[in-house]
């Protein structure tokens, strides 16, 4: 009796210090009487819960697993080891702590939470979503469960129902402001741009100097589409407007602000803005100055260049690659790959930095191309550690503005030379990048007006790509509905590249050639998909034509599908502003004639630089009529269509793997780490 009374004594004094925050009086109870009791559970289990909340994990996954030896039974002892091992980063073993801790209590929320979040975390999003409506069949009036859901949801892309969920949060806890910002968010997405601005205001009533919420404001004023031109302007004018004043009241007064503005860095991007068809080298200088005077405080053993590392005589030339999409992604296909497999592994070395989580078959080939790969580094101090210790002449980033990790990454100074590519084709505006690596053919003779970075002209198409392997998928014109004689307009871009002031042409084709189809392809928001509808329908009825005779909405497609509507379609059309590259290399592959016109800045001339270097000039337009017009006689004219086809089949090599534009860029590395540029 008196060894339990001296146990509970103890165990009551270091509750007390533990409730009271005093961990280190806690644990040297705990660990007194672990030195006279080394088998007492609950010592071992209370020691492992005061080094999780010390971030101690390495101390805590001893003391709880020894507890688990001993009692096999405690849910709590798996919970409390599976939350050590995930504060090491440890998520596999993590994870199956948490179904252990489900198994032997089902209806423990605290495990539920923690494992759907792992699962989400890992892209196991059926699995997530089990464990959050779980926890709201326990608790219906957990306002936290609901927003989980919503954020799994969102992450899967299915946003209306996203929305369902925050908006349960909400009514549940009209505080609970992580809920009110993701509802925000998903609200912009569907185009609901004054509703998403509302919320955010909402929060900004609680705190007005929330960095990340005043981001995310600013950013909403820049639609994913817009309902007419006028908006275009009204939209840019207010983000404008948004932008200087966040740039200029910004808080960065102390290491708390810093960091908070720090954190926000990266999360709401300006990737809607070339969307808007104009120059937006000055708003996006504005924006990277923000983003570089912002991690430069947070970071600022990161922010200047560091020296170029000494090159001698046969040494080799270190080039890093930082990119959220090593994996089977436009921005893989198209530069990436062709670049990092055929550099010169005899004049280069080459390091990649993966930012990203989704892993396939791509994924392994990546790793093969480079001769390190660096993977799987959370913290963002790691990875520039990281990134600064391999002692690189330059760092490329093919797609700043797509990926929140990549956009802290390059508004720092990893490398004493930085560069932007076309991944994403707009300018980066960040000071910390120096030079944009892009295409001769697809620049206009002004583009150096466009970036902020030094514009390199690589040469014809910048890229060596090479044709894919589809495998057929069962898709025919009449599984889609379509009949079988009706002519089909391929335009499968995303529907906010197709800017309002070109809706007018589908309907002048469509007075002049009658039966054809033009194929749209939906927008994961149904939303948004109906504003585009809403657009066209406008533009026909103003010609006394009814859409749904000629606008076809198809459904998601996976990469199969998709090539065989390729196979069926008898005519791309290219998006005017914003134009296709790796769609136009799918639709060439199909033989398929392809209308462009080419616009003002080299987002807009991709297809046309394509159709240049085959030779195929008499496709490409010099104005709207002329695309109307071509776009009518490959309509009317089937020999014609059929000799353009032939054509494409013939001279379709001209654009695969060309090695001129690697010798050329072989010839950039070298020339500006030895300070021989021009």
């Amino acid at each position: 009796m008196r060894y339990n009374n001296e146990i509970k004594e103890a165990f009551r004094l270091a509750t007390d210090y533990y409730n009271s925050g005093e961990y280190m009086e806690a644990e040297r109870i705990c660990d007194a009487i672990i030195r006279e009791y080394p088998d007492n559970v609950d010592a071992l289990y209370f020691l492992g819960i005061i080094y999780i909340q010390l971030k101690k994990p390495d101390l805590a996954i001893p003391y709880l697993k020894r507890s688990i030896q001993f009692n096999n039974l405690n849910a709590d002892a798996y919970l409390a080891a599976g939350t050590a091992l995930q504060q090491k980063g440890q998520l596999d073993e993590a994870m199956q702590h948490y179904q252990k801790t489900i198994s032997l209590d089902p209806s423990n929320i605290e495990g539920l939470n923690l494992l759907g979040n792992i699962y989400k975390a890992k892209g196991l999003f059926d699995e997530a979503i089990q464990c959050f409506s779980k926890i709201t069949e326990l608790n219906p009036h957990l306002a936290a469960a609901h927003n989980n859901l919503g954020a799994t949801f969102h992450e899967r892309r299915q946003v209306d129902d996203a929305v369902i969920h925050y908006q349960e949060a909400i009514r549940l806890d009209p505080n609970l402001d992580v809920a009110l910002y993701n509802l925000g968010n998903a609200l912009w997405e569907q185009g609901k741009i004054d509703e998403a601005e509302a919320a955010f205001k909402r929060i900004l009533g609680r705190h007005p100097n929330d960095t990340l919420v005043r981001f995310a404001k600013c950013m909403s004023r820049l639609p994913i589409i817009y309902p007419d031109s006028l908006s275009i302007q009204t939209s840019r004018k207010q983000f404008t407007e948004e932008l200087i004043k966040l740039s200029s009241d910004i808080l960065l007064n102390n290491p708390e602000e810093i960091e908070s503005a720090a954190d926000a860095v990266g999360r709401h991007t300006t990737f809607c803005l070339p969307s808007q068809g104009c120059n937006d080298r000055d708003i996006q200088q504005d924006y990277g100055r923000l983003l570089c005077r912002i991690m430069a405080l947070r970071y600022p053993q990161f922010a200047d260049r560091p020296p170029m590392p000494a090159v001698n005589p046969g040494d080799f030339l270190r080039i890093g690659v930082v990119s959220g999409f090593f994996y089977y992604h436009s921005n893989w296909k198209i530069p990436i790959k062709g670049w990092v497999e055929n550099l010169n592994k005899k004049r280069f070395t080459l390091y990649g930095y993966y930012t990203g989580k989704t892993r396939d078959k791509e994924t392994d080939v990546a790793k093969l191309s480079f001769n390190r790969f660096v993977e799987n580094i959370s913290s963002l101090d790691a990875l520039c550690k990281t990134i600064r210790e391999d002692n690189l002449h330059v760092l490329i980033y093919p797609e700043i503005g797509m990926d929140p990790l990549t956009v802290k990454l390059a508004s720092l100074r990893l490398a004493p030379l930085q560069c932007a590519s076309w991944g994403h084709p707009d300018t980066s505006g960040l000071p910390t990048i120096d030079y944009f690596l892009s295409s001769d053919l697809m620049e206009p003779a002004n583009a150096e007006q466009h970036y902020t970075e030094r514009l390199v002209r690589l040469p014809n198409l910048s890229i060596y790509y090479t044709p894919l392997h589809n495998s057929p998928a069962d898709i025919s014109r009449e599984k889609l509905g379509l009949r079988p004689n009706s002519l089909l307009y391929l335009c499968c871009q995303s529907l906010s590249k197709y800017l309002p002031h070109f809706d007018y042409i589908y309907p002048r084709i469509a007075q002049e050639v009658g039966s054809c189809k033009f194929l749209f392809i939906m927008n994961r928001s149904k939303f948004i998909t109906k504003q585009f509808r809403l657009r066209l329908h406008r533009a026909f009825s103003a010609l006394n034509l009814r859409d749904e005779d000629f606008v076809v909405f198809l459904p998601r497609l996976d990469r199969e599908q998709y090539h065989a509507v390729n196979c069926v379609a008898d005519i791309f059309l290219d998006s005017i502003g914003w134009s296709g590259c790796n769609s136009t290399f799918e639709a060439i592959q199909c033989d398929l004639p392809i209308v462009t016109l080419p616009g003002e800045f080299m987002r807009g001339r991709h297809t046309a630089a394509i159709l240049e270097m085959m030779g195929l000039n008499e496709i490409i337009a010099d104005s709207c009529d002329k695309y109307i017009d071509i776009a009518v006689r490959l309509g009317r004219d089937p020999e014609w269509r059929n000799c353009l086809s032939k054509k494409i089949r013939d001279n379709k090599d001209l654009i695969y793997r060309d090695m001129q534009c690697i010798t050329a860029l072989e010839d950039f590395l070298q020339k500006v780490v030895t300070g021989t540029l021009p």
